[in-house]
């Protein structure tokens, strides 16, 4: 091996990752010596593999022949995507990992293919689909790793998508310019794929079981109590997220992973909706142990935001015009044909605007020079000219950005959380996750023994299930409501990182809420949230409750 080919840290982190992946053994030492590189620069390296598993819950293990990855084929082609999908705009950094001459092929066939049946697919679904058929052909002597058993409680419904002869109808394109001929196996595993990434086209909401409408409809409510909105109501919400977590049912039925470009905007910009999300995803997901990516729960935060941005509305918005009716009943409709989900629009004259309580307006939209008002105002002229729209629509779009902007309120902790954190906040050091959650239990206060038992067996139960690891090293394990005695956020600091599955914590947060407190779900979460971008603030804040 010519290890000066690979100076180019990137380079080389990704080679030794698809060495990893190889199921090679390898030693820092040894690494250090091939690349001809520093022990320090090598453990670098080695983090990254270790955050690209631990994105797929999986990990490195080591003995005495060195550090490995022990994975099946499910689990190599899963870190072997996000990788490349994490690169899909430089595929030149993952020359490594893919043969971009056939990617090429396979995306312009599959292309073509789509587009002469008219399906509509998303442009990121579309990428995690051409990858995963590459993936198959670049590893075609690895076939008997793809059997898809269909062996949850929804593997019967899956075993019926080999009715569907449009999967093979689009595969076939690529058979058509002999780029590869599928196995049956094959073919069946990317039926799993293709229908779970996105083509609505064979996923009819009629056919998909009603416990699991029940299962959405629980989840909705649980997470419209969390952030005190009511979404109970929208249909386009439940349809959507019906369609959406079951396709992921079958992205997790074929081991395959997705990749949200957006989730790091997701996390800074709807923090609070995404900690609501999580946490309704971790029970609505315990049932059937899946494990869920934050990708995943990125997709949801989508879906339940677009839904709070559908009931959202300015209050009131109000023109006024000297000029008659005629004048207003044409300046108004001009106004709606720009902002159409205005519904309330009042004309009133300058006498009684004088006179108006404009508590409940937005801003005030003027034909004439007016007087000072307590809310904004936009002057046009009567004609509502091609600048005056322009004018309108860009402080409309000033003030619906300012509404959503979040609010530079990390010096606050709320009075309820912090009233929930009192006397309940430990520095410690331990170095098992059984026993750091064993000691926050512990500390809990229960007037029925017994009770405090089952939460105690519910909390580790949901632990087996599924790590309740969030991300930055902060952990959020949560037991049954149903067996909390009073509402307590328990918070155990560190002083050095334990492992928690396949991440390093130091930070456990330990939730006991009643349901009839769920509300208090978003102020905890955004307080955590909060935390995960600045781990520093969130300890001093701790400190302060302390105090």
């Amino acid at each position: 091996m010519k290890g000066n080919q690979y100076q180019d840290s990137q380079k080389r982190k990704i080679m030794i990752l698809k060495r990893f992946l190889n199921l090679e053994h390898l030693s820092y030492q040894q690494l250090s010596d091939e690349y001809f590189v520093s022990r320090s620069s090598i453990a670098n390296d080695i983090t990254y593999v270790k955050n690209m598993l631990a994105k797929e819950g999986l990990n490195l293990t080591f003995d005495n022949s060195g550090t490995y990855f022990e994975g099946n084929e499910f689990q190599i082609r899963k870190v072997m995507k996000r990788v490349i999908l994490s690169y899909i705009d430089d595929l030149a950094a993952v020359d490594i990992l893919l043969n971009r001459q056939l990617f090429k092929a396979v995306e312009n066939a599959f292309h073509q293919a789509i587009n002469d049946k008219r399906f509509e697919i998303p442009e990121s679904y579309f990428q995690s689909i051409v990858v995963s058929i590459v993936l198959i052909i670049q590893r075609s002597n690895k076939r008997d790793g793809i059997n898809i058993k269909g062996n949850n409680q929804y593997g019967k419904f899956f075993l019926e998508f080999d009715k569907y002869p449009l999967v093979y109808e689009l595969l076939k394109r690529l058979e058509e310019r002999d780029i590869y001929h599928f196995s049956p196996d094959e073919v069946q595993y990317l039926t799993y794929i293709i229908v779970g990434s996105g083509l609505k086209f064979f996923m009819k909401s009629d056919n998909i079981p009603f416990s699991f409408r029940g299962k959405i409809r629980n989840l909705i409510q649980k997470v419209s109590e969390g952030v005190q909105i009511d979404l109970t109501q929208d249909s386009q919400l439940e349809e959507d997220l019906l369609i959406h977590l079951y396709q992921l049912i079958l992205r997790t039925e074929a081991q395959t992973t997705i990749v949200n470009p957006l989730i790091d905007e997701i996390k800074l910009n709807y923090p609070s909706i995404y900690g609501v999300v999580w946490f309704a995803l971790n029970d609505f997901y315990k049932a059937s142990g899946f494990h869920f990516s934050e990708d995943e729960v990125g997709f949801v935060t989508i879906h339940f935001q677009a839904a709070i941005e559908r009931i959202k509305h300015l209050n009131k918005i109000l023109f006024v015009c000297p000029n008659g009716i005629g004048t207003s009943s044409f300046v108004s409709a001009k106004i709606r044909r720009i902002l159409p989900n205005i519904n309330s629009i009042e004309t009133v004259s300058i006498e009684k605007l004088k006179t108006m309580d404009l508590s409940d307006v937005d801003f005030i939209i003027s034909t004439v020079n007016i007087s000072p008002q307590a809310r904004p105002v936009v002057q046009i002229s009567p004609m509502v000219s091609t600048a005056d729209m322009k004018r309108i629509m860009n402080y409309y779009i000033d003030l619906i950005i300012d509404s959503e902007s979040i609010r530079d309120d990390m010096q606050i902790v709320s009075e309820k959380t912090r009233k929930f954190m009192v006397n309940h906040i430990y520095f410690d050091n331990f170095t098992s996750k059984y026993d750091a959650l064993k000691f926050l239990i512990q500390q809990q206060k229960f007037q029925d023994q017994q009770l405090k038992q089952k939460f105690s067996r519910s909390v580790f139960e949901r632990e087996a299930l599924q790590s309740t690891y969030l991300d930055n090293g902060f952990a959020i394990p949560h037991g049954n409501p149903d067996f909390v005695e009073n509402t307590t956020i328990s918070i155990l600091i560190l002083d050095k990182p334990l492992k928690w599955e396949n991440q390093k914590v130091d930070i456990i947060i330990l939730l006991m809420i009643k349901e009839e407190d769920s509300k208090q779900i978003e102020s905890a979460m955004k307080l955590i949230m909060q935390g995960i971008q600045d781990k520093n603030w969130f300890i001093s804040k701790m400190l302060e409750v302390i105090k």
